[in-house]
């Protein structure tokens, strides 16, 4: 729809009063969990640098952690799909320990819906996914699904100790409700009710013990007229990593699975939820608040600083900053039970090149009347004792991201699934195809983005040098960003040099870029060991480096 003005009218004294009981119900107590995501999938992480990372989080006023430790744990119930790099439990405790004794809440993560390809590739569990082609979802109808996943709560419980919470995952369960007796069922009663039939029953041993279960919000809000079937006793961890502290352009409609501009919004979507709105008719961030709040959940508002669109070697500035800033102030605002920031290891890069953005949260938590400008400042002096704004402009373009640095266009997550499998052959000819096909409109796009990478990240690694002068200190931060831009200069580099190929020039240069490629990939794979145990530094080098070697040695 072109003009949404007689809507927003139409709504108008819905969202006035939604507005009035939101300023009646600010909490400025600021007793609000403030969550740092550890997470372990795709990415191992050495013990000695999980404590150094716990201490920063500690130190920036974090009071929680949400630990998504997949199969980085030696697991009785499932040994098979356990890490070769998997902590035994007694040291995985001494972490734990170690992390109480900072004053972090541990949380439980388990994934008991999606994102369970680590335990569905074995062949052992075949017989527990809801389809047989794919190895992210389990069929939650399946009694022995249920039973495996109680037993596995009770295992974690074990490892975890006392705990007041407990996230079971949920989200981007892309087949949920697909096989035969699923869809029977979701026909029959409602996908949202079936959702919650098999999350209530898992979280039985949960609820004995008095302990809240969390889940992701994305699935029950693509019905979000059917939210009332799930239980209170279930806090909703609200995910959004597009929306900051301005009036945004797209906002997230769940059941469209896209982000949509005002006028693309359809009136069906505005009558069912007019939250989406505010009172002047503009597009309202973090708008799922509101509606899982007017429906009676407690939330937890989930920022990230690492998501999708993130370049492997450093993230986005300009999505992560205003994202975790708008989410803090959100939560302090609504007097939102918490607010954690997502950290998708997936996305490869450090914990040190997210430092700036992770201590926005507590920051702008203790100091939510603030501009952003000036949580800038602030955050500055905290880490470098250089009180202005200017290493974020250089944060913003180091982290560009463009095609070849990329996770899909990498070879990291190329089966769009969590699994870590080695790239095929002639991948990048494969996905350049891909981009080409039709009328190659994808492929100009990225030839264009190319050509703008190197110049940026240049720039940005200048600024980064003349900000290194007036820094006091920091300087492991202001390292882990050099050297991003180091990799990410030479990657724009490189995927320069495919663009020519693919025209046809620079026939002569596949050993000079085949030598190059050899030492970034032992300059990476000696800074990815410095967080990441052997094994995982090994894995995911290869992702990042394999498929490149593979295109320039073909073309010889």
């Amino acid at each position: 729809m072109r003009n949404l003005k007689f809507i927003a009218s139409l709504f108008f004294l819905i969202t006035t009063g939604l507005a009035k009981s939101t300023s009646a119900a600010v909490n400025t107590s600021q007793n609000h969990l403030i969550i740092y995501h550890m997470d372990f999938n795709s990415v191992s992480l050495r013990e000695d640098y999980i404590k150094t990372t716990l201490k920063r989080a500690s130190d920036m006023g974090y009071n929680a952690v949400l630990w998504e430790i997949e199969d980085d744990v030696k697991w009785e119930i499932c040994p098979e799909s356990s890490s070769p790099d998997a902590f035994s439990k007694e040291t995985f405790k001494n972490i734990l320990r170690y992390s109480r004794d900072l004053g972090l809440e541990p949380i439980p993560l388990l994934q008991t819906i999606g994102h369970a390809e680590y335990v569905l590739m074995n062949e052992k569990y075949l017989m527990f996914r809801e389809d047989p082609k794919r190895y992210d979802c389990y069929c939650t109808s399946n009694a022995r699904v249920r039973q495996f996943i109680k037993s596995w709560i009770k295992e974690y419980l074990n490892l975890f100790g006392d705990v007041r919470y407990f996230h079971l995952g949920g989200d981007e369960a892309n087949v949920f409700a697909t096989c035969a007796v699923c869809s029977k069922k979701a026909r029959e009663i409602g996908r949202n009710r079936l959702y919650a039939e098999y999350l209530t029953d898992i979280a039985s041993p949960l609820l004995e013990k008095g302990i809240r279960p969390g889940i992701w919000c994305d699935m029950i809000l693509h019905n979000p007229k059917d939210l009332e079937v799930v239980q209170k006793d279930f806090i909703i961890w609200d995910w959004n990593y597009w929306d900051g502290d301005k009036m945004p352009q797209r906002v997230m409609v769940w059941n469209k699975m896209k982000r949509l501009k005002k006028d693309e919004i359809s009136l069906a979507d505005l009558e069912s939820m007019p939250e989406i709105i505010d009172g002047a008719g503009n597009l309202k961030p973090f708008y799922t608040v509101d509606i899982l709040k007017k429906s009676g959940f407690d939330i937890i508002l989930c920022s990230s600083s690492r998501s999708h669109g993130d370049a492997v070697f450093a993230g986005r500035q300009d999505v992560h900053a205003p994202n975790i800033i708008g989410a803090a102030k959100k939560t302090v605002e609504e007097g939102l039970l918490g607010t954690c920031v997502t950290s998708w290891a997936v996305r490869v890069h450090n914990h040190e090149t997210q430092q700036p953005w992770l201590y926005l949260a507590p920051l702008t938590i203790k100091n939510h009347t603030l501009l952003s400008d000036q949580l800038y400042a602030l955050c500055s002096e905290y880490f470098f004792g250089v009180k202005n704004k200017e290493i974020f402009d250089a944060f913003s373009l180091i982290g560009f991201p463009f095609p070849f640095a990329d996770q899909l266009s990498t070879g990291i997550m190329w089966t769009g699934m969590k699994d870590s499998k080695p790239v095929p052959k002639n991948y990048l000819t494969d996905l350049m195809n891909k981009w080409k096909s039709g009328n190659g409109t994808q492929w100009q796009e990225n030839k264009k983005i190319i050509q703008e990478a190197s110049g940026k990240i240049n720039l940005g690694i200048n600024l980064l040098n003349v900000f290194m002068l007036k820094a006091t200190n920091g300087f492991e931060i202001l390292n882990a960003w050099s050297k991003a831009g180091y990799h990410q200069y030479w990657r724009a580099v490189i995927a320069n040099k495919i663009v020519l190929r693919e025209q046809g020039k620079c026939s002569s240069i596949n050993e000079q870029i085949i030598t190059l490629l050899g030492l970034l990939e032992t300059d990476y794979l000696n800074w990815a060991s410095s967080w990441m145990t052997p094994g995982s530094a090994k894995q995911n080098t290869g992702l990042i480096f394999d498929a490149f070697t593979d295109y320039f040695t073909s073309k010889n």
